[in-house]
């Protein structure tokens, strides 16, 4: 319960950190490279063991590491685009509902506990997230930027599924060094990817900073991610982990930030938390 409750905790913190760095005028592309590097490197420097490159590139989980990289970027630049041109409504829906994803493939793949309460509680996560991200101003956008909260819906529940596939599979205690050679294949595919926007940019220290933070808080919670994925189930441990982040993360925004909660997304959160019960009952 440790695991999940950091999990939590940590995930909730980055998207209220995100909301901060908009009053600092944060470059997130920036802080977004600067993270990778910090999240690698801290995850390198507390490894509890001395290894070697040979040793890491002869490792069974070094190829699902590369793998985690790329869906780690990917989803992140799928996130960044699709709220630009779809909104962030649509975009924080999409990427919630990618449960379904590493739920259907722990029945199928991991022989996970399948009964009617776990169920329910799912289907009413999934109910919940569109409520709590529900909307008063109606939502449109052209057709042809329809495919990309597909591709973060694929690409979210990808990176999910294939990080508990290669901890249920090949990982064996080697979580941080894992994590910390996925983080540093995500930190050389976004170079890739984002350098020529960072080419045209100058680097400013607030930027640095934002991306230490971020990087120690990405690391931390995608550690205990994984460790919570080999603990609990993934059909309970995922759905637990998205709902309990969306409906803090509102909670939080009202709280703090003054954000305003219409009636259906209090429901939403009330869904929640009944979702997080039934599932955790099952």
């Amino acid at each position: 319960m440790t695991y999940l409750l950091i999990a939590i905790i940590t995930s909730t913190l980055i998207i209220v950190t995100f909301r901060i760095f908009k009053h600092f005028n944060i470059e997130i592309v920036q802080a977004i490279s600067v993270n990778y590097l910090v999240a690698s490197s801290f995850g390198f420097l507390i490894a509890p063991e001395s290894f070697s490159i040979t040793a890491i590139v002869g490792s069974n989980w070094f190829p699902f590491a590369i793998l985690v990289g790329l869906t780690l970027i990917n989803a992140f630049n799928f996130f960044a685009l699709s709220a630009q041109k779809v909104g962030v409504a649509v975009t924080a829906i999409s990427s919630r509902m990618s449960v379904v994803i590493p739920v259907i493939l722990g029945f199928i793949l991991f022989g996970d506990n399948c009964n009617l309460i776990k169920i329910v509680g799912i289907v009413i996560a999934l109910i919940a997230f569109y409520l709590t991200f529900k909307k008063k101003e109606k939502i449109s956008f052209q057709k042809k930027y329809f495919i990309l909260p597909l591709l973060l819906f694929l690409a979210v529940g990808a990176n999910d599924s294939l990080m508990k596939f290669t901890e249920h599979f090949y990982i064996e205690g080697d979580f941080v060094l894992f994590l910390a050679t996925a983080f540093f294949f995500a930190l050389i595919f976004g170079l890739f990817v984002l350098g020529f926007k960072i080419k045209k940019q100058k680097f400013a220290i607030k930027n640095v900073i934002a991306g230490i933070i971020i990087g120690l808080l990405n690391w931390w919670s995608t550690l205990y991610f994984l460790k919570g994925l080999d603990v609990f189930e993934v059909s309970v441990f995922i759905p637990i982990y998205n709902v309990s982040v969306v409906a803090l993360s509102a909670i939080v925004g009202f709280f703090i930030f003054k954000e305003k909660l219409r009636l259906l997304n209090w429901i939403g959160i009330l869904m929640a938390i009944g979702a997080i019960t039934m599932i955790s009952l099952a």
